[in-house]
C-alpha cells in the first residue's frame, strides 16, 4: 500500500476498520477489513489503536482517516446513541496525527454509497418502476435503526447529496392489534415508543418477550436477538413469529419513510439484522405492509426495494467522503 486513508464503519455492536485506497467514487481496495467488539473496548480511541496494532500500522503513515457512526453529528462532538463511547473530532484527529479526518453519520455513507451499488452488494427483492434520477432512500435495523435519504443535484451535474437524519426516533405507529398490545407492552418499559424500540436488535427480543407473555408465560427471562434468530432459522415457531412480527412491521415503516422522501428512485435495506433473515422474507409481510398505504398504495407498489448485502458499504461511503478532503 502507498498511503492509505484509515475508514470505519462504527455502531453501538461493532466497530469496523479497513485501509482504502483508491479514488472518491468508493470503488478502490479495502484492505486489512477488521471488526471489533465495541464493548470489549472502554473507548474509541482504545479500538482504533487496537486495529492499528493488530494490522501493523503505524498511524503516521496513514494520509486521513474517516468514520462513519451511528450517532447524530453535534458540531465536533460525537456521542453514540446506543454505545456509552464519545469522542470529539479534532482531539481524535490529533492524538492519531492525522492530517485530515472525516465523520459522518452511517447512514448517510450507506446512503452515499447507494447509486453505485453493483448486483453483487445488494439483493433485488422488487424491481418496481425506478425513476433515475429519483430520491432514494436507505434505512435498517441494527443496535439501532438508520434512516437517511440520497438526492440528485440537476444544478450540479445531477452529483448525489446525502440527506441525513434520525428517522429511527419518530413514534412507533401500531398498524394492527397485535402492534397496538405491543406498543402498550413496550410503554410500561419505556414510556415514549420510538420505532427503533421496536426495530433494532433488543426490540427483536421485546417482540419474543411479548408473544411469551400473551402465551401466559410469566418469566420472561432476557434473550438475546441473536438467539431469537437462530431459534428461527432451526425452525422454533415462537422464535418464527417474532422474525416475521419484525418483518412486517419493518414494511410499514419502511413504506412510511419512502412516502416522506417520495423515494421513487428505490428504498435500500441495510444495517446487520435483516441480511440474516433473506430465508424467511418471502413467507413475511414485509411487502404487502410496505405497500399498505391507503389512498397512496398504487404509488407506493411501484417503488423497488433492495436489501444491500454487502456490510462494507458503510466503509466504502465514508471513504468516498474522506478521500475528497
Amino acid at each position: 500500500m502507498k498511503s492509505p486513508l484509515l475508514v470505519g464503519d462504527i455502531g453501538g455492536t461493532h466497530a469496523r476498520f479497513a485501509l482504502y485506497e483508491g479514488g472518491v467514487d468508493g470503488n478502490g481496495e479495502l484492505h486489512l477489513h477488521r471488526t471489533l467488539s465495541a464493548g470489549a473496548h472502554p473507548t474509541f480511541d482504545q479500538a482504533i489503536r487496537t486495529y492499528l496494532d493488530g494490522v501493523a500500522i503505524d498511524a503516521a503513515s496513514l494520509i486521513g482517516g474517516g468514520f462513519a457512526v451511528a450517532a447524530p453529528l453535534d458540531g465536533g462532538v460525537v456521542r453514540f446513541t446506543n454505545s456509552p463511547w464519545s469522542f470529539v473530532g479534532s482531539e481524535l484527529q490529533s492524538a492519531l496525527k492525522l492530517s485530515r479526518l472525516t465523520v459522518i453519520n452511517d447512514f448517510e455513507a450507506l446512503a452515499l454509497r447507494v447509486p453505485s451499488l453493483s448486483n453483487e452488494e445488494r439483493l433485488t427483492l422488487r424491481s418496481g418502476k425506478s425513476e433515475a434520477q429519483a430520491a432514494k432512500l436507505v434505512l435498517g435495523p441494527g443496535t439501532g435503526l438508520g434512516v437517511a435519504g440520497i438526492v440528485s443535484l440537476p444544478s450540479e451535474g445531477g452529483r448525489w447529496r446525502a440527506v441525513p437524519g434520525e428517522g429511527g426516533h419518530i413514534s412507533f405507529a401500531p398498524s394492527d392489534d397485535f402492534e397496538f398490545e405491543l406498543l402498550q407492552f413496550l410503554k410500561g418499559r419505556y414510556g415514549r415508543v420510538s420505532v427503533e424500540r421496536v426495530l433494532c436488535g433488543d426490540g427483536l427480543a421485546a417482540i419474543h418477550q411479548f408473544l411469551l407473555s400473551r402465551a401466559g408465560v410469566s418469566d420472561l427471562r432476557a434473550i438475546t436477538a441473536a438467539a431469537v434468530t437462530a431459534q428461527a432459522l432451526a425452525g422454533e415457531r415462537l422464535a418464527r413469529e417474532s422474525v416475521l412480527r419484525f418483518l412486517a412491521a419493518l414494511g410499514s415503516f419502511a413504506g412510511d419513510c419512502a412516502l416522506m422522501y417520495a423515494a421513487r428512485g428505490g428504498v435500500y435495506i441495510g444495517g446487520g439484522i435483516v441480511p440474516r433473515f433473506v430465508s424467511l422474507l418471502e413467507e413475511s409481510d414485509l411487502l404487502e405492509r410496505f405497500n399498505d398505504k391507503g389512498r397512496m398504495s398504487p404509488w407506493v407498489s411501484q417503488i423497488p426495494l433492495h436489501l444491500m448485502t454487502d456490510e462494507r458499504s458503510a466503509l466504502r461511503g465514508v471513504a468516498m467522503v474522506a478521500a475528497l478532503h
